[in-house]
């Protein structure tokens, strides 16, 4: 006698699974290949490969008209506000190298790049723009690059005296910055009546 072995219907289930799935994978692959055939292009070949959102848009939003050669491949021809979205109304003065800051995945989450930006740094950091001096900054000019650099506002570089407002005791009171030591001469003059802006030392008396 023979017995016909049935998998149970929990095998069933699995088995017209993995049927459905290389079903769905024989499918994609013939598509692919059928489209490489229509197309017979690889858009690496431009140098300008579609990634990021570019993966996404119609071939028709970028070759306007049909038209392949001579397309722009630099962000800013493209990303004019004619052809493509361009930059805002609010968007900072700057060049027109989306690619310093932006990827091509997102214009949010920008990575600011300094260099590529036009005006003086408070024409951004106005507290409005871009953060700006905290009410406890000391009292001085808006010229940010005399103390600061483009990388951190924590760190100061260097004290540019002469953007500095007010007197050497403005700052020099052992709060904001140094003051004179415990062994220090009584004195009420000013500190550059015998100090420079560069060392305390070789003070002239």
């Amino acid at each position: 006698m023979v017995t016909t072995m049935y998998p149970e219907p929990a095998q069933r289930v699995a088995l017209l699974q993995l049927l459905f799935i290389l079903l769905l994978l024989t499918l994609s692959i013939s598509a692919q290949a059928e489209e490489a055939e229509t197309t017979g292009f690889d858009h690496f070949t431009t140098g300008f490969p579609l990634i990021g959102r570019h993966e996404f848009i119609d071939c028709s939003d970028c070759h306007v008209a049909g038209q392949f050669k001579g397309t722009p491949m630099d962000c800013g021809q493209c990303h004019n506000g004619i052809r493509a979205p361009g930059k805002n109304l609010q968007h900072l003065p700057s060049s027109n190298f989306c690619e310093d800051c932006h990827t091509e995945r997102t214009w949010l989450g920008a990575k600011f790049d300094h260099s590529d930006v036009f005006g003086e740094c408070q024409d951004c950091h106005n507290n409005i723009i871009a953060v700006s001096k905290s009410p406890s900054h000391i009292l001085t000019t808006t010229v940010c690059e005399d103390c600061h650099n483009t990388i951190s506002f924590d760190r100061v570089g260097r004290v540019d005296h002469a953007s500095v407002i007010g007197s050497c005791s403005s700052c020099h009171n052992g709060v904001i910055a140094t003051g004179k030591p415990a062994d220090h001469p009584i004195t009420i003059e000013e500190c550059n009546s015998c100090h420079t802006v560069f060392t305390w030392d070789g003070a002239e008396e």
